[in-house]
């Protein structure tokens, strides 16, 4: 069984879920792969901790959610956020999930982006990146694109980009369901000062960020949504001969 732990924000893990129902092949109902998400608002802020502003783990509350997700039946786990992917979140959740439920596969969302760019965008050299200042800040995207020789690059209005994200009126995490048209032009200009750097894709590096662009590119420029990737990873995973054909944008 699939297992997807959301919650960080809500509708990025019924993104995710739905990301594996889109990309599974199936001509009826039985064809589909069972799948449990597991959605945790509670989980405390990754942000917060990252930055020292609590000394709450979220580490701590995602352990427990793997821990009820592997007794209801999911032993194929990712999770919908890329901020949690920071070392001192991640590593301590992964160590303690490895040690506790070895039959417990864990996925990690920034390896499979990876791998997805470098098997559906060799030619692409220089990847622009649009993320929360956590992700930013420990370099969660950068030093993994520079591991494979490819250029990171950076919008120059990172402040926009945080109130598309977290404006308690206009951002995603406050309105997802729709995306307002605020918060929907502030990642849209993200994307193009990216392009403007140089970029040549887009990687929309904080799970919440899919859901205010529809496009699979702009101005002609791939974007990259590692939720589409983990996804993908996940089916193959669990049952690889249901795995659509990539579709290149």
């Amino acid at each position: 069984m699939i297992g997807v732990l959301g919650g960080m924000g809500p509708q990025a893990g019924i993104d995710l879920a739905s990301k594996i129902v889109a990309n599974t092949l199936a001509t009826c109902d039985q064809d589909h792969i069972p799948t449990l998400l597991f959605g945790d608002p509670l989980i405390p802020d990754r942000t917060e901790f990252l930055f020292g502003r609590s000394n709450v783990n979220p580490a701590d509350s995602m352990i427990q959610a793997v821990k009820n997700m592997a007794a209801a039946g999911a032993n194929v786990i990712g999770v919908a956020c890329n901020t949690a992917h920071s070392p001192p979140i991640f590593d301590v959740f992964r160590r303690e999930i490895e040690q506790a439920y070895p039959l417990v596969t864990l996925f990690h969302l920034i390896d499979e982006t990876m791998l997805g760019i470098l098997t559906h965008y060799p030619d692409v050299k220089r990847v622009g990146i649009l993320s929360t200042t956590a992700t930013y800040q420990f370099r969660l995207y950068d030093d993994a694109l520079v591991r494979y020789n490819l250029e990171p690059i950076r919008p120059q209005n990172i402040e926009s980009l945080g109130k598309a994200i977290f404006d308690p009126l206009l951002g995603i995490k406050a309105c997802s369901s729709p995306v307002t048209d605020e918060a929907r032009q502030w990642v849209e200009d993200s994307v193009d000062s990216a392009v403007r750097g140089g970029a040549e894709a887009v990687i929309l590096g904080c799970t919440e960020l899919p859901l205010a662009l529809s496009a699979a590119t702009r101005a002609g420029v791939p974007l990259i949504d590692p939720s589409t990737f983990l996804a993908r990873a996940l089916i193959r995973a669990v049952a690889p001969d249901r795995l659509t054909p990539w579709r290149v944008a």
